[in-house]
């Protein structure tokens, strides 16, 4: 009996120091967010060009490049365009920036591969900004289609991947 009760008091130390280390390494590490922005927007069905915006915030983390996928319904929306945002040029850095390929697959098209990063030596930002501006065309059929980002990765100046949440859109067209 006495064996399972010091067990017991042995698993439950560990988990509160699990927990507690969590919340330290929150706190430490909070991570960024990256998101399609707007969340939700409606368009006219044959609307020629509406655009979102993929937002990297680092929430203070030094970083240097970032790169992703957006997945979305080809039978409802095609891009126009993917353009190089304000992120890693607003302090004045030089950049390089692609605009990532397509890749069908049924009724979804994937931009992948959209990769933006400091080539000025050493240069870093801290502050929230655009990644990138992609410019949309609205089929004529309604329905709503997911802006889904995926292969979402953020590093800093070593290369090193740092911690972000993703965030999710919609585009309804009606």
């Amino acid at each position: 009996m006495k064996r399972t009760k010091m067990y017991g008091w042995l698993a439950l130390r560990l988990l509160l120091l699990t927990a507690a280390g969590l919340l330290l390494l929150g706190q430490v590490c909070p991570g960024g967010l990256v998101s399609v922005s707007p969340t939700s927007q409606t368009v006219a069905p044959g609307q020629t060009s509406f655009y979102v915006d993929v937002v990297v915030d680092p929430k203070g983390a030094a970083i240097a490049g970032a790169q992703f996928d957006l997945s979305f319904d080809s039978k409802l929306i095609t891009v126009v365009s993917v353009e190089e945002g304000n992120l890693f040029n607003q302090s004045g850095f030089k950049t390089f920036f692609h605009r990532g390929a397509d890749k069908v697959a049924g009724t979804i098209t994937t931009i992948t591969a959209v990769v933006c990063v400091i080539t000025t030596p050493g240069g870093t930002v801290k502050s929230p900004g655009t990644l990138a501006r992609i410019e949309f065309s609205a089929g004529t059929a309604a329905g709503t289609s997911a802006l889904t980002l995926s292969n979402v990765i953020v590093g800093n100046k070593a290369g090193t991947k740092q911690f972000v949440s993703v965030s999710m859109a919609n585009v309804t067209i009606q």
